[in-house]
């Protein structure tokens, strides 16, 4: 039996490592995962990954492809890669797909979660997953700022470095579908009573290098009363990167969700009651990642 197209889907902690992307050298998801895949089939393995992550940005809904000569079942292959993966590295699912599946090319729909945690005492339990703002910001306005963002637009303003410059001829226009804010309940900070876990929800077609951050601190901007929801406009109608603030640090942000033609997106509001803690291995970040927690620690287990 030859080699067979698998798409793996996955997720893991960034903290610890240099981003998604293969880099010599370095500590990289893309690494650990084409090793691990090396290790189980005896051979040398190159996948293609959905979204590319920086240092310090989660996934739990990262999606990869490549070509595999494994002999056995795609749910022994999960179940053995678990087995063999670091702890911060978690794959839900593995499933044959079709010739010219790419997970790159053929993704439709991109979802990232940003968090921000707003108060003055250090949120231990958050630390590497939220971003501390100390201070009270406004929802309100962030919100009305993030509607500004729905549409297709030229994003150039929120670019990368290097790339948001006018006549840099990168191609800067997406068309963004959901932007919005929420509050999280959360108890587990018995210091800082008055402190606030935000979220803020995205999804496009694509995302420009560091866009999502660079979106992020700006919102803050406006949250904070520094700037308000029409300037987050006009510095869109700018398309200049160079007129923006710092971009928001890495840890709050995760890569949610990719989708593919066929899938269904769901873009409602998340439901009452709905009470995510932790993107960390092993704890819960609503039910679809519990029940995908529960899932690849059983996997483990059968796997041992």
């Amino acid at each position: 039996m030859g080699a067979q197209l698998f798409r793996i889907d996955l997720g893991y902690d960034g903290t610890e490592f240099a981003g998604s992307q293969r880099q010599p050298g370095r500590r990289t998801v893309q690494g650990v995962l084409e090793e691990a895949l090396g290790r189980l089939t005896g051979g040398p393995v190159s996948l293609v990954l959905a979204g590319r992550t920086d240092r310090g940005v989660h996934a739990v809904g990262q999606v990869a492809s490549g070509e595999l000569a494994w002999k056995r079942g795609p749910e022994e292959l999960a179940r053995a890669l678990n087995a063999v993966l670091p702890d911060d590295v978690v794959v839900y699912r593995v499933h044959p797909v079709p010739p010219g599946f790419n997970a790159r090319r053929s993704a439709r729909y991109r979802e990232y979660r940003y968090r921000i945690w707003s108060g003055h005492a250090p949120p231990l339990l958050l630390r590497r997953y939220a971003w501390r703002v100390c201070a009270s910001l406004d929802v309100e306005a962030m919100q009305a700022a993030a509607a500004v963002l729905v549409g297709t637009r030229d994003f150039r303003s929120f670019a990368g470095k290097g790339l948001g410059i006018p006549g840099s001829g990168t191609r800067s226009v997406r068309t963004i579908t959901v932007a919005r804010w929420r509050p999280l309940e959360q108890s587990i900070d018995r210091v800082d009573r008055g402190a606030r876990l935000l979220e803020f929800q995205i999804g496009a077609d694509a995302f420009l290098p560091h866009m999502v951050r660079n979106i992020v601190g700006a919102m803050v901007a406006v949250g904070t009363g520094e700037r308000t929801p029409d300037w987050l406009g006009e510095l869109l109608e700018a398309r200049d990167r160079r007129l923006a603030p710092p971009p928001a640090p890495p840890q709050g942000l995760v890569l949610w969700r990719v989708a593919y033609s066929g899938e269904e997106l769901d873009e409602r509001p998340p439901e009452p009651g709905h009470n995510p803690v932790s993107y960390g291995r092993g704890e819960t970040y609503g039910s679809q990642a519990e029940e995908e927690s529960q899932n690849s620690a059983h996997l483990r287990r059968e796997a041992r």
